[in-house]
């Protein structure tokens, strides 16, 4: 699988909940990273997939654009959903479902090789998004 169709098909194991599905995309010694989380591996893996799915049960992620060159994958993508389970926040505190609706834009640069993700470097507004949750005030 070239190195775009597979960020694809994260996107589409991401949307249809297929955790194994998304697992299978990335290298065992896999490193990801995103504002206020790193993980390596498989439980960093677990970590990142329960922390989105557990506080958004309905988000999805729409690729907007991808671009590859060689084994380096850039996206520009917009997640989505509502916000109805716990957060937890950079310090570790857990923040309670607001009940609101989010619409983030992010990018994501991906390294393959192999044939699977071996780093992943997501990228986006955490104020907008906690503005959006009613998180932060608006004026």
């Amino acid at each position: 699988m070239d190195a775009k169709t597979l960020v694809q098909t994260g996107a589409d194991t991401w949307n249809s909940r297929d955790q194994e599905g998304f697992f299978a995309t990335y290298a065992d010694d896999c490193e990801i990273t995103a504002p206020g989380f790193t993980g390596k591996g498989r439980q960093g893996l677990t970590d990142f997939w329960n922390a989105w799915h557990t506080g958004f049960s309905d988000n999805q992620v729409t690729l907007r654009l991808v671009f590859a060159e060689g084994d380096n994958v850039v996206e520009e993508s917009v997640f989505s959903g509502t916000n109805d389970g716990p957060l937890t926040g950079p310090d570790g505190s857990h923040i309670p479902a607001t009940g609101r609706q989010v619409s983030a834009p992010f990018s994501g640069l991906h390294t393959v090789h192999d044939g699977r993700i071996i780093s992943t470097r997501l990228y986006f507004d955490q104020l907008d998004m906690l503005t959006q949750l009613g998180l932060m005030p608006t004026s």
